[in-house]
């Protein structure tokens, strides 16, 4: 069920904003409280699980309807910038999701692309790069090469739609070998929703949000929606002075401070953003 809520219709943009009833995000009762009183408002979107369904094959996994132009019309206002900040490659946001318009970091901060089409790529350090040559080769010795992926800063592993009990021992194995490899200060390992992950260490999405408030203007008030461990990173550095959302079960342990339980909350909630405004 949808944190959000709307009378007499499902199809919230057709509807006057007088008649529009939202119930308060579990955790953050002032949520449109607080975007009314804001200046100006950052929002930051993970992609999957947030935004998209999970898909066994992850090139499949697009939004929901109506999701991509509910983030053009908040865009679209001055008060108002958003970000996708994800950790798939930018080439991949670019083929599920277009080019909207928006900043999309992905890599998890190691690729930036802004408006325009300029884009950046911050390169690893040497030494990474020859850790991640290795486990890119360790990992395609146990699975296909259609779950394995090379990305500018990591190497992940894809398990979903295999058979949990027929495939434990080989997962179990990459994740020691990836373990071992993230001993340094200078790799990470990571598990994600559906794989496993091996990262050059020293940028997250917390990093990367941090940079681009830093070019926000004063005192902007920042929201982050997400779902995975990854977005965890996020959630630490809005401690506090923003909002971070939660895109999943109840019983799910994160820093964020709000939460939501499925991409169709999501939806409904950035579909009806720009009428509560208005209202």
């Amino acid at each position: 069920m949808s944190d959000y809520v709307t009378t007499q219709s499902d199809d919230v943009s057709e509807m006057p904003a007088a008649t529009q009833r939202a119930r308060p995000i579990d955790g953050v009762a002032d949520f449109w409280n607080r975007i009314d009183a804001a200046e100006h408002v950052s929002l930051f979107l993970d992609f999957d699980g947030t935004l998209a369904p999970f898909h066994e094959d992850r090139l499949q996994a697009f939004p929901l309807p109506g999701t991509v132009e509910a983030i053009k019309a908040i865009d679209a206002e001055d008060w108002v910038s958003v970000a996708i900040v994800s950790g798939r490659p930018i080439s991949e946001i670019l083929l599920l999701l277009g080019d909207i318009g928006t900043t999309i970091v992905g890599a998890h901060g190691y690729e930036v692309h802004r408006p325009g089409g300029v884009r950046h790529v911050i390169t690893i350090l040497p030494e990474q790069a020859t850790v991640l040559d290795a486990a890119y080769i360790e990992a395609l010795e146990l699975f296909e090469p259609a779950r394995v992926e090379r990305k500018a800063a990591s190497v992940a592993a894809h398990f979903r739609g295999l058979d949990p009990l027929a495939t434990s021992e080989i997962q179990q194995e990459l994740e020691r070998r990836w373990r071992a490899a993230s001993v340094s200060d200078v790799m990470e390992y990571r598990p994600f929703n559906g794989g496993l992950e091996l990262r050059a260490a020293g940028r997250t999405k917390g990093t990367a949000i941090e940079e681009l408030l830093a070019l926000a203007p004063k005192g902007s008030l920042p929201i982050y929606i997400g779902d995975d461990d990854t977005d965890e990173d996020a959630f630490a550095v809005l401690e506090g002075h923003g909002i971070g959302i939660k895109v999943g079960p109840q019983d799910a342990v994160t820093k964020a401070s709000a939460r939501v339980p499925d991409c169709e909350s999501v939806r409904q909630l950035l579909i009806d953003w720009p009428h509560r405004r208005r209202g």
